[in-house]
């Protein structure tokens, strides 16, 4: 209860609030405390006010909603106590709730092929969730969905679909509701990223005025610009994607792929990574379509001093002097390629093709139909 002051404190001394507010309950008390009215003057502010007025017991009851509608504030039964409300105006009835929202069904939208016994539409619903609210995710004010009953989901299917979705600074977590009955889809930020996003702003904000498909040709560059490729060396782009140099670090397809999906998370251009069992590269989402993207074909063993080359099927380090590495290096560039509608065979035998159909469909609702 808020108070108004000390006239209504006043005012209020003595106020039977059961008799105030319900009807049956009224009369029951009446009946009990054989309540009969008297003619006691009521004023307020100084202003004689006309209130009906009871005798019970030997004590001077008035009701609490004509106390309220004389005063000035509202006043109301909520079906189970009563409600007092000092700063709203007196309307003695309970507010209008409005209706809880609707758990949307943003399964509807997607292609109904990609749904299977593991890939189900709960799970797909709270990978919708996830992408939608992110940001709410992350600070707190956005419930997760519940992806199912543990006995509906798939746990290692589940995170298949988090490693291939998660943004290179955000971190996507299935996680089991405190009595085990359900599990739910979460997202925390990676810190480390932090001097990557800030650093890569100005670049995003340069392109962002170009076409799409001319924005990710120019990620995939400051890509290898940074980079060189080492089979053997999973670096995070963290560290390669920070620097205000040309650094050339050293990565394999997966750091090239993760590199390409935080680029163009900063841009909000839809992007997934795919793997074969030998390769990763990335989907984009582009001009209405899904493209395949290799950012690790244009890599950065033809950017740096030190090229690798077969002889007799060995892979061995060439130098080359500056001037022959810079006429390659512009040749390379003009003959980019970058965006492919498939890529088959040899590395790109994609081993989890469900998982991609779904995760496109996730983050664009429809399509793949």
């Amino acid at each position: 209860m808020k108070h108004r002051g000390s006239s209504m404190a006043t005012l209020l001394a003595g106020v039977l609030v059961g008799l105030a507010l319900a009807g049956p309950v009224a009369n029951a008390a009446t009946e009990y405390f054989q309540a009969q009215r008297t003619p006691h003057p009521i004023y307020v502010d100084g202003r004689q006010t006309e209130m009906e007025t009871y005798a019970i017991n030997g004590h001077n009851y008035v009701k609490l909603r004509d106390i309220g509608q004389a005063v000035g504030f509202e006043v109301y039964w909520d079906g189970s106590a009563a409600q007092i409300v000092s700063d709203q105006p007196y309307t003695g009835l309970p507010p209008v709730q409005a209706p809880a929202p609707a758990v949307q069904d943003h399964s509807q939208q997607a292609n109904p092929a990609i749904f299977t016994g593991t890939l189900t539409r709960g799970v797909y619903n709270a990978f919708r969730d996830a992408v939608l609210h992110r940001d709410d995710i992350l600070a707190g004010t956005f419930q997760p969905r519940s992806m199912g009953t543990s006995e509906e989901v798939d746990t290692a299917t589940a995170l298949r679909l988090v490693r291939r979705i998660s943004g290179a600074d955000i971190d996507y977590s299935v996680v089991d509701a405190i009595d085990g009955s359900a599990e739910y889809l979460t997202a925390k930020r990676d810190n480390e990223y932090d001097a990557a996003i800030s650093h890569v702003q100005p670049f995003i904000e340069e392109i962002s005025q170009l076409p799409q498909r001319e924005q990710v040709r120019e990620m995939v560059w400051y890509i290898a610009d940074r980079m060189t490729y080492n089979v053997k060396i999973k670096n995070l782009p963290s560290e390669i994607l920070a620097q205000d140099d040309i650094m050339w670090d050293a990565g394999n397809c997966s750091t090239y792929s993760s590199a390409l999906q935080f680029l163009c998370d900063q841009a909000g251009i839809p992007c997934i990574l795919v793997d074969s069992d030998i390769h990763q590269w990335n989907a984009v989402y582009l001009d209405d379509a899904w493209w395949q993207v290799d950012p690790t074909a244009n890599k950065g063993n033809i950017q740096t001093m030190v090229f690798q080359e077969y002889v007799n099927g060995v892979e061995i380090e060439v130098q080359k002097p500056e001037a022959e590495r810079a006429a390659i290096l512009q040749d390379t560039r003009d003959n980019l390629t970058v965006f492919y509608q498939e890529l088959d065979g040899g590395n790109y035998v994609d081993e989890q093709p469900e998982i991609t159909q779904f995760l496109k469909e996730v983050l664009v609702p429809g399509s793949t139909k």
